[in-house]
């Protein structure tokens, strides 16, 4: 794939709930945040989505959007409500021309350097954790690594984020930045 020509590009880590966003213009950090969508029922929060997401999308002129791909999904009812969620987050946010892509957790995560953890350091941790559940020790692991994220995308732009699904949505915009678009 040959790599797309944008100056800004934008990062986004969703969810049904919420979404995580990140612009980089010409290699700098301009805008981060978070918007939570309000409804008791799925629909609603769809609804009230597409209205947040029309206002962010007109902040910027934005050439290039990276969405982190969803793989892990516990139930089929999550998956299309996931589905319908990306649909309104896509559709809301692209203008003709900017060039959407999906692009896997691990891909933009081993590009700052947070890969999966080797049996070697799983074992470390279990070690320094005895008698923890194999549930516990996964949530440690995911922990660190959110946690890597975030002081990774701190340092690099002397920011004080704390939420993990903001800097997930750095990292994104990052690695799109660096290694998808010109």
């Amino acid at each position: 794939m040959s790599k797309q020509k944008a100056a800004t590009v934008m990062g986004i880590d969703s969810s049904t709930h919420s979404l995580a966003f990140a612009v980089i213009r010409n290699g700098k950090l301009i805008k981060y945040g978070k918007i939570n969508f309000t409804g008791s029922t799925s629909y609603e929060r769809l609804a009230d989505s597409r209205k947040k997401i029309l206002a962010l999308q007109s902040q910027f002129d934005v050439d290039y959007i990276a969405i982190e791909k969803a793989i892990m999904v516990r139930s089929v009812d999550t998956a299309i409500k996931m589905g319908m969620a990306l649909g309104v987050i896509i559709s809301s946010l692209m203008d003709e021309g900017v060039m959407v892509v999906e692009v896997a957790p691990i891909t933009w995560q081993s590009y700052i350097g947070n890969k999966n953890y080797t049996r070697v350091q799983k074992k470390q941790i279990k070690d320094n954790n005895p008698g923890k559940s194999e549930s516990w020790i996964k949530n440690k692991i995911r922990e660190e690594r959110k946690q890597f994220t975030i002081d990774f995308f701190n340092k690099k732009y002397t920011t004080t984020i704390d939420d993990n699904d903001v800097s997930d949505a750095i990292g994104i915009a990052y690695y799109a930045s660096k290694e998808l678009t010109r």
